[in-house]
């Protein structure tokens, strides 16, 4: 299962952050607590930094309890990313079950 997700991260991802913005800890605890999975530091924050150069995602920088945080939201590019990605994981998922 983790294969699944991880191969579905950027999806995942854009999801998540359609419903609130979140710095990536906060992501990866969030990750873990919907989908039963938590990816490491190492797959995530490429997953951002990938996200963030096609302009799906911007991030802000803060400091909370003195330590630099960034917050990552999406943006209108990713909302319309998130439109398509979806699109293309429900045409794979009737695609699967059709050749069932």
């Amino acid at each position: 299962m983790s294969d699944f997700l991880k191969g579905n991260l950027k999806l995942l991802v854009l999801v998540i952050l359609s419903k609130h913005s979140f710095h990536g800890y906060a992501l990866l605890k969030e990750l873990e607590k919907q989908y039963k999975w938590k990816p490491s530091c190492g797959t995530l924050y490429p997953v951002l930094s990938g996200l963030e150069k096609e302009e799906c995602i911007m991030s802000s920088s803060t400091i909370e309890c003195g330590r630099f945080k960034k917050i990552y939201t999406i943006t209108e590019l990713g909302r319309l990313k998130l439109e398509e990605l979806m699109a293309d994981f429900n045409e794979s998922m009737q695609s699967l079950k059709l050749n069932y």
